[in-house]
């Protein structure tokens, strides 16, 4: 983990390191104590990771959070049970900052990871001149693309992992220049893009493929004007994903 977090947000500093080794290490015994807290703290160290982002993950609340959560479930004299009930009401003690910093951070990060879950739009075979795992992909392999604000790349690999079965398909986060890829049905992998990889988009030709036109259609064919709400179709669908969404096109 700690190479992880130096190599994609380019931490440094001695301080940030001490507190990602710490973490690490409290989230190796967590899985027993408290599962919401391990689950909290995992999400929280996905927030931001990028230069794009508002924020980094907020490595000192985490490593304090979950100090706060062991240090309730050691109490001298308490039973195993009680432990792990003292610790999932320290883990869910939102008057406690470090706690609430923590929260936050991963409801942020889940809230973003159902959005993609439901919106991401793969494509067959627009990525030909990529490479992922050393081996150039076809049109067998279905690509979609996003930018998200925080680092979600890991929550999406188990859901599309399931959804897509032996097809190989892959998402590219174009914020963090990552891609993460599955071939054939193999566990995804997440890497940094080859260099063949086109970024940017702009200026270049869209084609819209069969699929792609059929859903077009039926968005057209279902929408009605008349009740069009922008203010509350942008509540539910930030702008920021509408250039990766066929029906925006």
């Amino acid at each position: 983990m700690v190479e992880l977090f130096e190599r994609e947000t380019g931490f440094n500093e001695v301080s940030e390191k001490a507190d990602i080794v710490v973490i690490e290490e409290l989230l190796d015994k967590s899985e027993k104590i408290s599962l919401n807290a391990r689950d909290d703290a995992l999400h929280a160290l996905l927030y931001g990771f990028s230069d794009y982002s508002p924020a980094n993950p907020p490595l000192t609340a985490i490593r304090s959070f979950l100090q706060k959560v062991f240090a309730a479930a050691e109490k001298a004299g308490v039973t195993p049970e009680k432990a792990r009930r003292l610790a999932e009401q320290a883990s869910d003690d939102r008057l406690d900052p470090d706690t609430e910093q923590v929260k936050i951070a991963a409801a942020r990060v889940i809230r973003e990871f159902d959005r993609l879950r439901g919106i991401l739009r793969f494509k067959p075979g627009n990525d030909n001149e990529s490479q992922y795992g050393g081996e150039s992909q076809t049109d067998n392999c279905y690509t979609a693309r996003c930018s998200p604000d925080h680092f979600v790349l890991p929550l999406l690999a188990e859901h599309f992992w399931q959804r897509f079965g032996k097809q190989s398909w892959a998402i590219i986060d174009e914020k963090r220049k990552l891609v993460l890829f599955s071939k054939n049905g193999q566990e995804p992998v997440l890497q940094q893009l080859n260099r063949k990889e086109k970024i940017d988009k702009n200026g270049t030709e869209q084609t819209i493929d069969e699929w792609e036109g059929l859903w077009i259609n039926y968005h057209s064919s279902i929408n009605n004007e008349q009740r069009a709400n922008p203010k509350l179709q942008k509540q539910f669908m930030p702008v920021r994903y509408w250039k990766y969404l066929t029906e925006f096109k």
